[in-house]
């Protein structure tokens, strides 16, 4: 795997001299492509990535966690590996930026750390540390699941954060969640609306924005009405809800800063139909690569949905959601209906051209784990 992990990358290195720079630079000031690649499919996801490194403008290794304390953990060794130097190189070589994810979803510590303002002080100086290093071009924040009262400390934290960043030249890209009407969340909606982000703050601070718009699901009450109503419909991004997603984004954050995220992968689900409707059970992920092979293992066909996207049924013999028993077993041996929901090549390339109608800077997909729809490259355009 090594092996052929260099051969991956020498074939990018070769690439550039063969197509210089200047060829790319006339794109990549038209629309970017970005990509997430994450620490827990480095092997399979650098050999790919490292094949198409031409079609990409900038890359975020998803390599970065903080401790409760705010002190950060490198999940891909980044700093110790001989390997990501030379990976590194061949992405320079391409003029294609590297902007590391630092990712934090806990809570209850990104309040302790954001609200006081010497740990503040102190987590931006373990920011900037990697921001330093050779060969990054700045710092993406994903901190996820925040209270809404975390909302102006996490607003500072950007404030200072770029001051800083800025100074020294350097990118900060801002990841946040997908934010759309309220009549599309709520049955009734709250007279007071609080939100963990501050879409001004980010405008203002962020040089670009990252909307997490994927994992749609069940969350749009009105798009599950009129396109599940007694159908299947557990979307991992419908363009309808992308729309809305793009649409208020734009409101109050510029197109030029937004990258729209656009996933890769898909859910397989449990259902249960009776008179009160479907019921889903998420059970795990999936990537494209094995919703196809489960397809063939069981018999079934993937097809075109009405979120555009792909999916099937099939019948298991088992279920996770056996509580008694706390086992996949089933006492009766009854059957269980799957859902196996995933986004491919066409899917990708319809939101990329959402992103272009939009006015939006470019896409970043998530994820880069070597397991997608290869044709997807092909939409890069």
């Amino acid at each position: 795997m090594r092996n052929i992990l260099k051969i991956a990358i020498l074939t990018a290195i070769i690439a550039s001299v063969i197509f210089p720079s200047p060829i790319f630079a006339a794109t990549k000031a038209k629309f970017y492509y970005a990509g997430w690649l994450p620490y827990w499919k480095k092997a399979g996801g650098t050999m790919e990535t490292a094949l198409n490194l031409d079609k990409l403008n900038e890359i975020s290794p998803f390599s970065y966690e903080v401790n409760p304390d705010g002190t950060i953990v490198d999940k891909l060794k980044i700093n110790t590996e001989q390997f990501w130097q030379t990976w590194f190189l061949a992405a320079r070589d391409l003029k294609i930026k590297i902007i590391p994810t630092i990712a934090w979803f806990n809570d209850n510590a990104i309040h302790d750390v954001l609200s006081e303002k010497e740990f503040r002080a102190a987590h931006i100086n373990e920011i900037m540390k990697i921001a330093r290093l050779p060969n990054f071009g700045g710092i993406e924040i994903d901190y996820e699941n925040k209270f809404a009262e975390t909302n102006k400390y996490f607003s500072q934290f950007l404030k200072e954060l770029s001051a800083k960043l800025h100074k020294e030249k350097m990118v900060l890209a801002c990841t946040v969640e997908p934010r759309t009407p309220p009549a599309s969340r709520f049955k009734e909606i709250p007279k007071i609306l609080e939100y963990a982000n501050d879409y001004k703050t980010l405008n203002k601070y962020c040089d670009q924005v990252r909307i997490m718009a994927y994992d749609q699901g069940r969350i749009d009450l009105l798009l599950n009405k009129s396109k599940g109503n007694g159908k299947l419909y557990a979307p991992v991004a419908d363009p309808d809800w992308v729309k809305k997603v793009i649409k208020e984004t734009t409101k109050t954050i510029s197109a030029k800063k937004i990258m729209l995220g656009i996933p890769t992968y898909g859910y397989e689900y449990e259902i249960i139909q009776n008179g009160n409707g479907i019921t889903y059970k998420r059970i795990r992920s999936r990537t494209y690569e094995q919703a196809i092979d489960l397809a063939k293992t069981v018999g079934a066909t993937p097809t075109r949905n009405s979120a555009g996207e792909l999916s099937f049924t099939y019948i298991a013999t088992s279920s996770p959601f056996n509580d008694n028993l706390n086992t996949t077993s089933t006492p009766d041996n009854s059957n269980y209906t799957r859902l196996v929901w995933f986004s491919d090549a066409k899917a990708i390339e319809d939101k990329i051209k959402l992103a272009k109608t939009y006015g939006l800077r470019g896409v970043v997909l998530f994820k880069l784990d070597g397991e997608f729809d290869s044709e997807m490259w092909k939409k890069f355009k």
